[in-house]
């Protein structure tokens, strides 16, 4: 390896293990009480490093948000959902989605909400992600009612209200974080409670 390819390898860990601190400390602490030099410290890393190799606060959130594509993969799950012909696989696929979401992304997302409460930019950033979700929510119940799956007597958007209030990620936190269900129970109790709601007999 040369010295420059070594050196791009090195910048790109540091940038990891900064990013890493700062979600710890925005999950621990909360985005307003953590400061730059904070980060820098739990990251064992001089202030100076995490102004040249990431950015301020506001920039190394939106880096972290960077990475929920990375590890939730939702455009190939979308996809995967928008092709499927059976209700009940687009139910559980979109049910899926948010799952991922909540086991992967939850901390990210977490520490989001909190900084919508200081930043007015992060707080558009999670606006912005509550309007995709609730869209996603809305695309399901559309390929629902092509496919003839939504029961007759509940309208597309009584139904895609549903749908999206169930499998917000507060939903998640609740029953996950607070009251202990692993995710398989989670999902299992979303997809028959949803299922009973929303599919045609």
């Amino acid at each position: 390896m040369s010295n420059t390819s070594r050196r791009q390898v090195q910048a790109e860990e540091t940038r990891q293990v900064i990013l890493d601190a700062a979600l710890a400390l925005f999950l621990g602490r909360g985005y307003g009480a953590t400061s730059v030099a904070d980060i820098a410290e739990r990251a064992g890393v001089a202030l100076a490093t995490v102004y040249a190799s990431v950015g301020a606060k506001p920039v190394l959130l939106r880096l972290l948000l960077d990475r929920i594509d990375e590890r939730a993969n939702i455009p190939k799950q979308a996809a995967e959902l928008m092709a499927s012909g059976d209700p009940s696989d687009v139910l559980r696929r979109q049910v899926s989605i948010t799952r991922t979401l909540a086991e992967r992304c939850g901390d990210i997302i977490a520490a989001l909400a909190s900084a919508a409460g200081t930043e007015p930019e992060m707080a558009a950033a999670y606006q912005a992600g509550l309007a995709r979700h609730r869209a996603g929510a809305e695309a399901t119940v559309n390929r629902l009612v092509a496919l003839g799956g939504l029961r007759t007597a509940l309208s597309a958007d009584r139904a895609a209200a549903i749908l999206s209030s169930l499998t917000e990620q507060s939903v998640y936190r609740s029953l996950a974080g607070v009251y202990g269900w692993s995710f398989d129970e989670v999902e299992h109790w979303l997809v028959e409670t949803l299922s009973s709601q929303l599919l045609s007999a």
